[in-house]
């Protein structure tokens, strides 16, 4: 009863935890377009009538599909499905800690679960709405029907598999580990193999029939093995340590124990480390808050607790007292809550801002251009979700863009991250989207996003439109004016972005002239058709209460493209000041023309 007892406050305080970081993560909105298309008849697609697999979660999309279908608000169902989940992982740790762990030494058992649940990270991945906290459930229900009922196990790497791909590496080891060391069980392990491949077979021909590819399209436009992948996981891996790993503590410690771990902790911690290699290769996660490491994160605690009670059992004549590893574990409980909780928290408020600001830009394009239209975004999922499913999106990072993905473009000075591999800017132009957004406004941070400012058609046929944010502010999104007559060139010298970025950075610390005189250097070594450069100049200019340099630079703007509009807003501006009305009126009419429910 008092396990009980214990195990319900331990839920009930990770379920607080889970509430006190609620937020939706911008990535769970992709897999909310999966479910409102497929439910609507669309087909489980992105985009009607592209059959992309960009998505790596199908089990999820299936089980929100199943509840919105219902007439249930999914965000909210797959935020409760991720607390369940995550409760259902802390009971069932708690019962995998009691396999290891004297059934007189109940308290110790209950510490796994209490780690896992003081986890920052843990919670904010179970309430973000993604399927994080459900794949930690299969692959402990898997370890645990491993360890207790060697038969099924097998169906539970199935259903993990199903739930994200990684299921197969967990499959992987536990049958390389059963075929290994179950000695005389051979015919059984090929029967789990054979098992776990029909269970997957469905959905593999499914995939091919369906999508064409076997493998989902996130993999085409993320993976990669590089010198730079290894450097990035490396550099992933130290921030979990210093977060969650003890700073390596809770690696090392078990292996001075290695001798004395049952057969089944050191299959957890071939577990642990064969994944974390895994995660170390592909160069950790894009997303931050340790997603990736949540998968093993309860073997890790477990075989924590397992060292701390054999370093103390080792010296039970010195120390006698078993409140001295309870008191240390509490310790440790705290400082796994405490240590990265400002850091967790500066993330999520960093999410719900973007999430909120791509919302906003949704909400705005939808009432400002009513009908169809298509945007390219280089950060989809909110704002794909929020625009709804009549509305074309594409993905310029090629997540759900199969041409991107397996088709990227190469342009010398364009150098791509690992995070951000693909882009393919002449397809993207060829598609004449109507509207083009960045994450960053109209400073270019991704490679996709460079790339565009190459090319004449998007510098000459693309202006950027302003929706306002409140106080004074604006976020920028880049308009298609039309049919384009000309033909696109490559401009090849990359310089002059890197200037227009920084000149972007500069405005924003406060040093607007240094940012002027950037410019000035991009206007001089750039394609002589760039509009922004003097529309920003004359912009800074205003601000710096140099009106006559900075209606010299608006018109420049406006000569080059006659769409500027804050060229002619700040004119409108300048007129005003001059008391010259009529021709302040011609600027805010033309600023209304072209930017509508513009707000000054």
């Amino acid at each position: 009863m008092r396990i009980k007892l214990v195990l319900a406050v331990i839920l009930v305080i990770f379920a607080v935890h889970c509430l006190s970081l609620g937020f939706t993560q911008d990535d769970a909105f992709i897999s909310y377009r999966y479910v409102e298309n497929f439910i609507h008849g669309n087909g489980l697609v992105f985009n009607s009538g592209e059959r992309v697999e960009g998505y790596t979660n199908f089990l999820w999309i299936v089980l929100l599909s199943l509840f919105a279908k219902l007439g249930l608000d999914m965000i909210t169902v797959s935020k409760i499905l991720g607390i369940v989940s995550g409760g259902v992982c802390l009971i069932l740790l708690h019962r995998i800690s009691q396999l290891f762990l004297p059934k007189e030494e109940w308290l110790l058992s209950l510490f796994p679960p209490l780690l896992l649940s003081a986890s920052s990270a843990f919670a904010y991945w179970s309430i973000s709405g993604l399927e994080t906290s459900f794949f930690v459930t299969m692959v402990l229900l898997s370890a645990y029907l491993y360890l207790t009922r060697p038969g099924t196990w097998w169906i539970a790497c199935a259903l993990s598999a199903l739930v994200r791909p990684e299921g197969v590496m967990i499959f992987g080891i536990l049958f390389l580990h059963e075929l290994a060391f179950r000695k005389g069980q051979f015919k059984k392990t090929l029967q789990h193999l054979g098992g776990f491949v029909l269970l997957l077979l469905p959905f593999a021909v499914f995939k091919v029939y369906y999508y064409g590819d076997l493998l989902p399209n996130p993999f085409y436009a993320k993976t990669g093995l590089s010198f730079e992948y290894v450097k990035s996981g490396l550099e992933y891996f130290w921030q979990f340590l210093k977060h969650y790993g003890l700073w390596g503590i809770a690696y090392v410690l078990p292996l001075l124990f290695y001798r004395s771990l049952q057969s089944g902790g050191r299959l957890l911690l071939l577990l642990a480390y064969v994944y974390t290699l895994y995660i170390v290769v592909v160069g950790g996660d894009v997303l931050k808050a340790h997603r990736f490491f949540l998968p093993i994160l309860p073997f890790l605690y477990l075989l924590l607790v397992i060292s701390v009670r054999e370093l103390f059992f080792r010296f039970k004549r010195e120390v006698k007292h078993g409140a001295i590893p309870v008191i240390l574990l509490l310790s440790v409980a705290f400082l796994l809550f405490f240590l990265p909780y400002s850091w967790t928290g500066d993330v999520r408020t960093a999410e719900i801002a973007l999430v909120e600001g791509m919302k906003f830009r949704a909400e705005y394009l939808k009432a400002s251009f009513p009908g169809r239209f298509s945007a390219a975004v280089s950060t989809i999922g909110s704002i794909s979700y929020h625009l709804g499913t009549r509305i074309k999106v594409i993905d310029m990072l090629g997540l759900t863009d199969r041409n991107i993905s397996k088709h990227p473009e190469t342009l010398e000075g364009i150098a791509p991250t690992w995070k951000e591999r693909k882009y393919n800017t002449r397809y993207l132009l060829s598609r004449d989207p109507d509207f083009i957004l960045f994450s960053t406004g109209v400073k270019p941070s991704a490679p996709a996003e460079r790339a565009l400012f190459l090319n004449s058609k998007f510098r000459k046929n693309y202006s950027p439109v302003y929706v306002p944010f409140g106080q004074g502010r604006f976020i920028p999104i880049f308009r298609r004016k039309g049919v384009f007559p000309e033909e696109n060139q490559v401009f090849t010298d990359t310089r002059f972005i890197d200037l227009f970025a920084q000149a972007l950075h500069l405005r924003q610390a406060g040093e607007v002239l240094e940012a002027i005189e950037t410019l000035e250097q991009v206007v001089s070594i750039g394609p002589q058709d760039f509009a922004l450069p003097y529309e920003l100049m004359g912009q800074y200019h205003y601000e710096s209460k140099d009106f006559s340099a900075a209606e010299e630079a608006m018109r420049k703007a406006i000569e080059l493209d006659e769409r500027s509009v804050m060229a002619h807003f700040h004119l409108a501006r300048i007129y005003i000041r001059e008391g010259r009305q009529e021709d302040a009126e011609r600027e805010t009419e033309k600023v209304l023309r072209y930017n509508p429910n513009f707000q000054w």
